[in-house]
């Protein structure tokens, strides 16, 4: 299937309109294999649409379970394309993420499951966060 169409029916699934600013970042993630940055797309979409109306879209992909927040460091909070089974404001991809200490990209491990962690009735856990960091294959190279 076409990127076009696995968007369109994407924002569906989401009950989210397909807008051109939609269409043209959830492009963007899907052409890397890598999570981006905030900053990342903002650079490519500046000139077509302002700081405000990236990052709402930006929330409105997390809250509607399309994109998680894979890492934040110093380069900001990175996003990447959540699994098809997250629903809305529930991210059920609790995987592990790599870090490259080279070239500071962020990639899903999806077959690394985040370790469940039990807690004391005193903490109430909204967001669980496991990287990894090293050397990626393309910067061994």
């Amino acid at each position: 299937m076409d990127n076009k169409r696995r968007i369109g029916d994407l924002l569906h699934a989401h009950n989210l309109r397909k807008t051109p600013i939609r269409t043209e970042m959830l492009e963007m993630f899907m052409d890397h294999d890598f999570a981006l940055s905030a900053n990342n797309v903002i650079t490519k979409m500046m000139g077509r649409y302002n700081r405000v109306t990236i990052y709402r879209a930006l929330n409105s992909f997390e809250e509607h379970g399309i994109l998680h927040r894979a890492s934040e460091d110093g380069h900001g909070i990175k996003y990447a394309m959540c699994g098809p089974h997250c629903p809305d404001q529930l991210h059920l991809d609790k995987h592990a993420h790599f870090v490259c200490d080279e070239c500071h990209h962020t990639y899903c491990l999806e077959e690394v499951k985040v370790p469940n962690v039990e807690l004391s009735n005193e903490f109430s856990v909204r967001h669980a966060n496991y990287n990894l960091s090293g050397i990626c294959k393309k910067c061994k190279t």
